[in-house]
């Protein structure tokens, strides 16, 4: 149990956040950068902390198909976000289109008419509900199939998470298919920030349901036994609701 007070100047509670529909903006605006577009996978309404230190977008993986935000600040935060990214032109864009790994890389030209192939994460064996993924239980397949959504193209992307459901072999890997990988789980053992003007309070608390950052929960202040509701800044920290 702690209790911690940090003086500082600080913004309002509404000048401290940033939402989806701000993080978009920036995945736009580094997506024209290299001559793609976009539809990132994220919420207008989700929030997060707002980063003085300014916020950074690096791809993942090596494509564009996934970019990583992250703030240097203290308590900032790091999150990757499906981009949907395609190459500005006439032509289709496959996955090899999307690498800039720099020179050498293998860049494939197809015409507008040619039908777009995608590779899925399938199941190299059947699994049960409950089973947690390894690297040993998924593989790559391709298909011309443009009908499926909420697939899967990386194993870091799956690897860890829990399966909602059994699942054949062979069978394409949805997210609806896997447990949520929360940022916050109930039961465990957090920060409650609490900012009043110049100062920063700081508890030790209990989450009380299953949260990601940006969304609303409840935590128990461990000193006080109060429950308070605050926004998800971290994957151990909220920052409590102002008046």
């Amino acid at each position: 149990m702690f209790t911690a007070v940090i003086f500082e100047a600080v913004p309002s509670f509404a000048n401290q956040m940033v939402s989806g529909a701000d993080l978009k903006k920036e995945i736009h605006a580094f997506l024209a950068t290299k001559s793609f577009v976009g539809d990132p996978a994220i919420s207008d309404a989700r929030l997060f902390p707002n980063c003085l230190t300014g916020i950074k977008v690096k791809p993942m993986f090596g494509t564009l198909k996934t970019v990583e935000l992250s703030c240097a600040d203290p308590g900032g935060f790091k999150i990757a976000i499906r981009t949907n990214a395609v190459k500005l032109g006439k032509h289709v864009v496959s996955d090899q289109e999307t690498n800039i790994n720099g020179p050498g890389r293998k860049v494939l030209s197809q015409e507008a008419n040619a039908p777009k192939r995608s590779f899925f994460l399938v199941l190299s064996r059947s699994l049960q509900k409950g089973e947690v993924l390894s690297e040993g239980d998924i593989r790559v397949k391709q298909t011309s199939n443009q009908n499926l959504l909420g697939y899967f193209t990386k194993a870091s992307d799956v690897v860890g998470r829990t399966l909602k459901k059994t699942l054949s072999v062979d069978q394409v890997l949805l997210s609806r298919h896997l447990e949520i990988d929360w940022d916050i789980r109930k039961g465990q053992k957090i920060i409650i920030q609490s900012i009043a003007g110049p100062v920063t309070i700081e508890n030790s608390g209990v989450a009380r349901v299953d949260a990601q950052i940006g969304e609303l929960i409840k935590a128990e202040n461990e000193q006080s036994g109060k429950i308070v509701e605050g926004i998800v800044v971290s994957r151990k920290k909220i920052r409590v609701l102002t008046k």
